[in-house]
């Protein structure tokens, strides 16, 4: 599940807990709120009142020691994919918040995941890999020396959540096993298999024709 947690100061027990973070030697507080409120203002047509007037979040990023204040989810969204519009229309970005995607194999799938979030492509992602970030991968996965020893599909999911912390992101770090595929794959509308074992790529395929979920790879000639 998310490491992250998402804080709003209209509510007692999250202010309490704010106070909290804000009081820990060492932790790094961030607030643009003033900026984003700003440059949300801006936009054509300009947002609802109700929208500018949306209660900001305090973001809590524990592996980062830090805690950052953002907008809150609506205005967060609309002015962080606004300028999909020319590609991606409204209706079709307010469409795909509907989509749960799942990401098996995160060294290449950490890319498709990421780009599936900072696009906005769906509303739910769900990441499996049983492996740790080994010094090896990063000639693909877009971490760093900070991230050696961490499970990958939690190294991707922080990531995500630095861009978006209002994404569901859902991690199964034991990967796509025989008692974790269901949960896995239930609700799913597509699967991603960047996986190299062949065991889960069949394993996968089997509950994805018996759910009538889609199946997208994409491989190496190796």
């Amino acid at each position: 599940m998310a490491e992250h947690e998402i804080l709003n100061a209209s509510h007692g027990d999250d202010a309490s807990r704010i106070a909290e973070l804000s009081a820990v030697p060492g932790m790094h507080i961030l607030d643009t709120t003033a900026s984003q409120l700003g440059s949300l203002r801006e936009l054509l047509p300009m947002p609802s009142a109700a929208i500018l007037e949306e209660d900001p979040r305090w973001i809590h990023y524990p592996w980062r020691r830090s805690l950052v204040r953002v907008l809150g989810p609506v205005g967060y969204r609309l002015l962080r994919l606004d300028r999909n519009r020319n590609k991606i229309t409204a209706e079709e970005q307010t469409g795909m918040t509907g989509l749960s995607v799942g990401v098996v194999g995160l060294s290449v799938g950490h890319a498709v995941a990421h780009t599936l979030a900072i696009e906005g492509l769906c509303g739910e992602l769900r990441l499996a890999d049983f492996d740790e970030l080994d010094l090896s991968n990063l000639n693909r996965v877009p971490a760093t020396v900070f991230d050696l020893g961490v499970n990958k599909s939690t190294v991707a999911a922080r990531r995500i959540a630095e861009v978006d912390p209002y994404l569901s992101v859902t991690t199964y770090p034991e990967g796509v096993t025989e008692s974790a595929v269901d949960a896995f794959m239930d609700g799913l509308d597509i699967v991603v298999d960047e996986c190299d074992s062949l065991d889960t790529k069949v394993l996968l395929r089997e509950h994805a024709r018996r759910r009538g979920i889609p199946v997208v790879m994409e491989t190496s000639d190796g």
